[in-house]
């Protein structure tokens, strides 16, 4: 948790103890610097100018080089002193030191950091519990409290017998007056080496300390005398319990986790001193009343998190991490605002970005990003599919947690209550007091599982709550009603069963009820589409549609293509169970708002065109259509009175089946089809998913009905006046029309004969609709199924194709005019170019000469130009673009760069002299331009909303711009003859490269990235040229460095060995220099995989990297770009015949970095990762990994290949057991922090494998791990 956005993030165990007075403050000279006192470099540095030793004396040269840098490598200060001791005497320099020490600072704030330090270290009692290696009597300044007990060496508390630490304890003694007869401090080597060897009192005291407390070090670094000698003697085997220790250190996180990591101490970042000072500053207040502090982050609770900053969230989420944080936060008033479950549910906070387009500039987009929105501070950033599928994961707020506890009452056999941990129980009150906020909801669809206790408490508070909203009760019902489905969490094979079920069995009455089970509708419910699915409801339950919360769907048992075979005898108690679960699924599809149902049709083989794509709960009907036509034929009568039941009303199943039972002539006589014809109301006969049973139903027993019958049908038809509800009001008359006349004109074509004058109305009605034809009326039924298209570009230039030329471009321009928003674009000129270039070319020609050079149509006379023009015409062509103007050349300046790119080899073919003439006027009309023509078309990266800051002195831009596209054009140009070595590059297009070295704006930038990313080849085929232009600019000081590195990066091949042995110098300073710039990209890592890669495969080669370089390189390179460089030496073992043995082995045996601070938790999950795709190397690569693996606290998921067959490869612990043990002894800690079930598989899988190792000391260490936690 961070107090500060710039603070340190402090451990929640580290606060949870503080709380409680379990925490204890272990202080250095860091503490006393603001204070005015001296660091021990000036300190030693005061006492030898009081001396003043010969300068050529031991003393001096100790102590010189810590004058100019204050290096580890430095003859050590308590050495220095032991020096004085030995030349001046012990009690004289004590007593200077005394007398140093002593002198107060009076222009100055004296102490206030070591009273926040008391405020944050005190007991609940509110005594201080500080432990200090200073002289100093800073701690007592300003005291409070009464006799503050104070603790000098070696009298120190006696842990063992039950003192408390309460009060100041002098680690190396307490500050004496300068005329004091002793002086005791620990100050010189030999007063460390008692205090910590020989006699060890301090190393006792601290050992009994770590046992009861944790301690904090604050005012230290690494390096410092007291450090050395305490840890040392306390983590002399390296594995250390690192929760119980812990240190604030200045520097980057994976610096100083590995310089404190080996004396097994948790090292806790900050930036700078103030940002200490500021988080401690809170801490204290925190300190004094824990409570209140909780009680003014929970009040924050009431706000949207999308106001608050990240830490602010993650101090929210600190506080719900424990038991009684999640009981202040379900107990407060006014209940926390109900997104705060966003926060809390790491699936919901750490998913990608979505974006809702409202046209296709993705400018207009609009972006919600749920990590912006609701993420913490220390939450992984960015996390990849592959990540995700391994299990890497933030916080998850709503699982347990190791701190919480473990409800016994679960862990019976029989009679279990399933119970949850008091913290969550917690949480799940607070969420039952907020289920009338639609975001509950939201978040419930999301899940693919609740608690059974939360689905219970859920039931009771909707049951017996009278302010919640109907429309939430509604949906929480609907919502329980999926979760307690248990088809809903598995795969459907019910229908299977069923299947066995009967051939076993035959048809009896328990398979009749299994079959009304297994058929029973089901609800599904996923996340809506859209920006819905990351981002939580704003609106109420009046505002909201139920699809605006998720995606509902009721489902039937899929039956996989697989029919049953239904015997008569059992035919009417399937077909019976099968109508009540049809009848249930429309009760559901009510409930769920469905408002648009499309149904398979009740004629599958009559007039389909394509191919019918349904809801899963709709394809049910075709099976019922089927069973109904086997019903009507045995049993007519039957058939009529299941029919009768049905619901008249019901739109989503039976009205459609309802007209499709009454075209059956055994079932239903004439007249009783045409009542219910009549009776359908208005929404129900026009209603389009029933048109096609309607109007089949009317045509095949038209003959049936009476003339007064057929003249009442068709009176409905053209003449009732009611209108139809669905179309806008000013629309009605015309669509009434127009489907008016659809189904009287179907009706009149398939014989259904009509009065003259009906046959006269419906002529007048069609004659008043524009462009009628009968097409429209026999597509009325006909069911089209899906299909799929696009946007159409009707080229044909028929319109234009007979016009005078000068008649031709005014009538484009206004037919472009009359464009509307059809799925049609004509374009009449893009068929003329095609099909008469000639006559496009002169009518664009006529526009020139009255000064009218539209883009809209040079633009696809650029492009769309017949490759097969007659050579006349082809240089008809060429020449007008050499006249085009200037004005002209910009504004065409993308069409035409492009164009040159993909024709200009084969132009100069054609006609070498005019092709350059082209190419020059067009580059000359660019240039002309200035910056803005030259600019590239990339545009600038926005994400969440705001503009990230990017060079654009890059490849990337290059290609997108003008002159990189005209530059890419000169290389496509190259003869093929002249590609070979040393052929040279012809004048004519070198010339022209160096000109457009000279371009405006950007230009210049991106000819020099193109051209540098043909830098390999260049030096084969050019070297002097290459020499002269290309290799000054790599140099990292040239003011081109940028782009023309850029550019080269880019390049698909590692450097050739004629170039590395030119930019080598540059290349081994490359990846400090890149970190300094704004790429779109972190090139450091390809520059250090290209340098490796020259390592690995040219180690002899004077251009290659020596080992000493490499070495360097490596160190150079960020954490993660060096877990990058990781990855691919994985990629080089495994594409190259026998990579690992011959490349990678050698490089991580003598070229990687051997400092304990490359050895970092993220590198050795890296190394973890390499190790993953070894294969029959494993071992052998093991074994030279093994020196760069530290204790990390176990990651489960970066084992998964270690215990699983995957492709056909067996587990890794069950090919090398003897090696995974020892993998697994080495980077486990001898105490666990979290529990790790992979650690537990894999020690089972060795078992298994090689049961000689369980007597293993290795195994037998870790087993003790496993069986305790």
């Amino acid at each position: 948790m961070r107090f500060h956005p710039e603070g340190p993030s402090i451990p929640d165990i580290l606060l949870e103890r503080c709380d409680t007075g379990r925490v204890v403050f272990l202080c250095g000279a860091g503490v006393s610097l603001p204070s005015g006192m001296p660091s021990f470099v000036e300190l030693t540095q005061h006492v030898i100018e009081y001396f003043d030793p010969p300068h050529d004396s031991e003393i001096m040269a100790a102590f010189r080089p810590w004058l100019h840098d204050q290096s580890a490598a430095n003859v050590p200060l308590d050495q220095i002193f032991n020096l004085l001791h030995l030349e001046y005497g012990k009690d004289e320099v004590n007593a200077l030191v005394s007398k140093r020490l002593g002198t107060a600072r009076t222009d100055i704030e004296v102490g206030r950091e070591h009273a926040l330090i008391k405020r944050i270290s005190s007991n609940q009692s509110g005594v201080p519990q500080i432990v200090t290696t200073n002289f100093d009597r800073l701690f007592e300044v300003n005291q409070t409290q009464e006799n503050l007990t104070r603790y000098v060496p070696p009298a120190f508390p006696n842990l063992n017998f039950g003192s408390t630490i309460e009060g100041i304890t002098y680690l190396h003694g307490r500050l004496v007056d300068e005329n004091a007869v002793n002086h005791p401090y620990v100050l010189s080597s030999a007063d460390f080496g008692r205090a910590y060897l020989s006699e060890g009192w301090a190393t006792n005291f601290i050992k009994l300390l770590l046992e009861r407390y944790i301690v904090v070090l604050v005012g230290y670094q690494a390096e410092d005398p007291p450090v050395k000698y305490l840890l040392q003697g306390l983590n002399h085997d390296g594995q250390y319990d690192r929760s119980r220790l812990y240190a604030f250190d200045r520097g980057l996180a994976e610096d100083i986790e590995a310089k404190w990591r080996d004396r097994g101490v948790t090292a806790i970042a900050y930036s700078d001193h103030p940002a200490l000072w500021k988080t401690l500053e809170a801490w204290a207040e925190r300190a004094d009343d824990p409570r209140r502090w909780r009680a003014s982050i929970i009040a924050k609770s009431q706000q949207d998190p999308k106001v608050l900053a990240p830490y602010e969230r993650g101090q929210l989420a600190h506080i719900l991490r424990t038991t009684q944080g999640a009981k202040l936060f379900s107990e407060a008033v006014p209940i926390p605002h109900p997104e705060w479950i966003c926060v809390m549910d790491a699936n919901i906070r750490s998913a990608k970005q979505k974006k809702r387009y409202y046209t296709i500039d993705d400018n207009d987009a609009e972006t919600f990003d749920p990590q912006e929105a609701y993420g913490l501070d220390d939450d992984l950033q960015d996390i990849s599919d592959d990540e995700r599928k391994r299990g890497v994961n933030n916080d998850n707020l709503l699982e347990w947690h190791d701190e919480d506890d473990n409800p016994s009452d679960y862990h019976r056999l029989a009679g279990c209550f399933e119970a949850m941990p008091k913290r969550l129980s917690h949480l799940m009150a607070w969420l039952c007091k907020s289920l009338d906020s639609p975001v509950m909801a939201w978040w419930a669809i999301k899940k693919i599982s609740i608690h059974p206790l939360l689905l219970q408490n859920i039931e009771r508070n909707i049951e017996y709550s009278t302010s919640i909203h109907k429309r939430s009760r509604q949906l929480w019902s609907l919502i329980l009603e999926h979760h307690r489905d248990p088809r809903n969490r598995r795969y459907d094979v019910d229908w299977y069963d069923l299947k066995a079920r009967i051939t076993n069995q035959g048809w009896t009455a328990g398979v009749l009820r299994d079959f009304r089970r297994v058929m029973a509708p089901r609800l599904e419910m996923k996340s809506p589409y859209g920006l819905g699915e990351v981002r939580p409801p704003s609106g109420s339950w009046e505002e909201l549609q139920f699809s605006e919360l998720g995606q509902f769907e009721v489902v039937f048992t899929e039956r996989h293509d697989d029919d049953l075979d239904i015997p008569d005898k059992v035919l009417l108690p399937v077909f019976s169970a099968l109508e009540e679960q049809i009848i249930i699924a429309s009760g559901m599809l009510e409930e769920i708002d469905t408002y648009y149902f499309p149904s398979p049709s009740c004629y599958p083989e009559r007039a389909v065109e394509g191919e019918e794509h349904f809801s899963k709960g709709a394809e049910i009907l075709t099976w019922f259509v089927h069973l109904l036509d086997r019903v009507a034929m045995k049993w007519p009568e039957l058939a009529n009175a299941h029919v009768t039941t049905w619901p008249v009303k019901e739109p989503f199943f039976f009205r459609k089946l309802r007209l499709y039972a009454f075209s059956k002539t055994d079932v239903f006589e004439a007249n009783r089809v045409v009542e219910e014809i009549l009776s359908l109301d208005q929404d129900e006969f026009w209603d389009t998913n029933v048109t096609r049973e309607l109007l089949f139903l009317l045509t095949d027993r038209w003959e049936e009905f009476s003339q007064e019958n057929q003249n009442r049908i068709i009176e409905h038809i053209l003449v009732d006046p009611n209108h139809f509800t669905y179309f806008p009001e000013e629309d009605i008359p015309k669509e009434r029309e127009i489907l008016a006349a659809r189904y009287a004109r179907y009706l009149e074509l398939n014989g259904c004969k009509m009065t003259s004058f009906h046959r006269d109305q419906l002529t007048e009605i069609i004659k008043r609709i524009p462009d009628w034809n009968d097409g429209w009326a026999k597509s009325v039924v006909v069911n089209w199924g899906s299909r799929t298209g696009w946007v159409r570009t009707d080229e044909k230039p028929d319109i234009i194709l007979d016009l005078p030329v000068n008649e031709i471009i005014p009538k484009v321009k206004e037919i472009l005019k009359r464009e509307d928003d059809s799925f049609t674009s004509t374009q009449p000129f893009i068929g003329l170019i095609k099909e008469n270039p000639r006559k496009a070319l002169s009518a664009l020609a006529i526009a020139g000469r009255r000064g009218d050079y539209p883009k809209e149509f040079w633009s696809p006379m650029i492009s769309e130009l017949p490759k097969d023009l007659k050579p006349r015409l082809r240089r008809v062509f060429l020449n007008r673009i050499v006249r085009l103007p200037v004005t002209a050349l910009v504004e065409l300046r993308h069409k035409l760069s492009n164009w040159l790119e993909e024709n200009l080899a084969e132009i100069l073919e054609f006609d070498e002299d005019l092709g350059w003439a082209v190419y020059d006027h067009v580059i000359e009309g660019i240039l002309s331009g200035g910056a803005n023509a030259t600019q590239s078309s990339f545009g600038e990266v926005i994400r969440n909303g705001e503009v990230v800051i990017q060079s654009r002195r890059t490849y990337s831009h290059a290609i997108n711009g003008p002159v990189g596209k005209c530059t890419q054009a000169l290389f496509q140009a190259v003869p093929s003859e002249e590609q070979k070595t040393g052929s040279l590059i012809p004048y004519s297009i070198k010339c022209r490269i160096e000109h457009l070295f000279t371009a405006p704006g950007e230009g210049a930038d991106h000819a020099i990235a193109i051209t540098t990313r043909n830098l390999n080849w260049l030096m084969f085929v050019d070297p002097a040229w290459v020499k002269e232009w290309l290799i000054p600019i790599l140099d990292l000081k040239h003011p081109r460095a940028e782009p023309a590195w850029n550019g080269y990066l880019h390049c698909d091949t590692i450097p050739s060995i004629a170039v590395a042995e030119f930019i080598k110098p540059y290349f081994l300073n490359l990846i400090p220099w890149i970190e300094h710039l704004s790429w779109e990209k972190d090139f450091s890592v390809r520059a250090s995989q290209w340098l490796g890669l020259m390592r690995m495969f040219h180690p002899d080669e004077p251009s290659s990297p020596s080992r000493t370089e490499m070495r360097s390189i490596l160190r150079a390179l960020s954490d993660d770009a060096r877990n990058r460089f990781i990855s691919c030496l994985g990629l080089v073992g495994q594409k190259n015949a026998n990579g690992w043995v011959k490349y990678v082995i050698p490089l991580i045996r003598d070229d990687w970095p051997k400092e304990r601070q490359y050895r970092t938790t993220n590198s050795v999950k890296a190394w973890i990762g390499l190790l993953d795709d070894t294969g029959d190397n494993f071992s052998a690569v093991y074994d030279a990994v093994k020196t760069h693996l530290v204790p990390i606290d176990t990651i489960d998921h970066l084992f998964y290949r270690f215990t699983r067959d995957i492709g056909g490869n067996r587990a890794i612990a069950a090919i090398f057991p003897d090696t995974t043990l020892d993998l697994m002894d080495k980077i486990t800690p001898k105490i666990f922090t979290r529990t790790s079930g992979e650690l537990q598989k894999i020690l089972e899988l060795i078992e298994d494998t090689d049961i000689s190792l369980t007597k293993d000391s290795r195994y037998l260490r870790l087993i003790a791990l496993v069986e305790k936690n």
